[in-house]
Parts: structure tokens; sequence; C-alpha cells
């Protein structure tokens, strides 16, 4: 599964940022408030090329995302997309899959584009549910998902962007919970200081 989930997601972010100018290349992107648009795409290139050479000595942790993008800073946009799209793999991390779907999301945000398919991340947020969240039952308007005595009520998308990080505690918490619940347990980055609306 997460083979294709990579390579659909990889080539889809590719045929985004491949025809992008310098103006949208600078462009802040919220969802990484560090980062430009530039930025994210050496990101998406350093981490194929660690993966790929075995360097992840910090992975995902910021030195080793900093890295990335410090040592691809003068590198032109079309050239990090032909590094990435160049490095194949055998097997693909779930954590590359995942990384590269999250970065994907982000820049369609940045760019006003539409949001990532449904079917390449329902699975992705199935999956985390019935793995990590083992605590919780998740009603989203794709279905019920999960087990758990603590039942919410949200939609799926914000669920699955809220996991990585990219929601604030205030807009987890504003979520239908049938018990007060820990939202920083629901997440595998921590939540935002401030609301992020996509």
């Amino acid at each position: 599964m997460f083979e294709q989930i990579y390579r659909e997601s990889r080539q889809r972010t590719t045929g985004i940022a491949m025809g992008l100018g310098a103006e949208d290349l600078s462009r802040t992107v919220p969802a990484c408030p560090e980062w430009t648009v530039h930025q994210l795409v050496a990101h998406l290139a350093g981490v194929a090329a660690d993966f790929t050479s075995g360097r992840i000595d910090g992975a995902p942790g910021p030195e080793w995302t900093a890295r990335h993008v410090a040592e691809r800073a003068d590198v032109p946009a079309l050239d990090l997309l032909e590094q990435w799209n160049a490095h194949r793999f055998d097997k693909i991390p779930s954590q590359m899959a995942m990384d590269a779907l999250a970065h994907e999301a982000d820049l369609r945000a940045v760019l006003g584009r539409d949001r990532v398919p449904d079917h390449a991340w329902q699975p992705v947020l199935t999956g985390i549910i019935t793995r990590y969240l083992t605590d919780l039952t998740v009603h989203t308007e794709f279905g019920v998902v999960g087990e758990g005595s603590v039942h919410v009520e949200v939609d799926g998308y914000e669920f699955w962007r809220a996991f990585f990080g990219r929601r604030s505690r205030a807009q987890m918490e504003s979520w239908d919970w049938s018990t007060p619940y820990s939202v920083e347990e629901a997440t595998f980055f921590p939540p935002r200081a401030t609301d992020l609306t996509e």
C-alpha cells in the first residue's frame, strides 16, 4: 500500500511543483511556517536521498529536516524534482510515504489547489486509528473507524491533518468528543500553537 501511496503522491506533487514560478516557490507554507515552497520541495528530495543512502540519524527530527533544506538552498526547484524522482526503492518505508502525502497537502493548501484525493489519505487515517489510536472510535464522513471507548465525530480529513500536527489544540478540542480527551494523544507531531484552516 505505501509504495503506491508514495509513488502517486510524488507524481502529483511533481506535476504541481514543476510549473511554479519564482513567486510561488517563495511563498511561505502555513503548515510549515519556517519553510517556503522551494524548501518544502528540498525536504522531499532530501528525504528520498537520505533513505536511499541510509543517512537517517535524527529522523524525523528538526535537525534532520533542516539539513535537507540547508544543503539544497541553491538548487533550482526543477533540479530538486528531478533528484527526487531519480530515487527508486524496492520497499517504501511507511513514514516516508506518510511524510510525502502530508507535504503534498501542505503544498496544495498554500497554492489554493484541491485537497489530496480521498483515496490517498483515507486508508492512511484508517491505519493510524486502528494501529496507534486504539482507545478511539472515530466517526467520519466515510464511516466509523476504530473500536475504542472514546468516541469523536469529526471530518476525516481534519483528523488526518491534525495527526501530523497541522491543527491546533483548540481546533481539535472543538471536535465532538464523547468525553474529555487529551488531544496530544491523538497526534504524531504536537498540535500547532495557532489555528490552521485549509
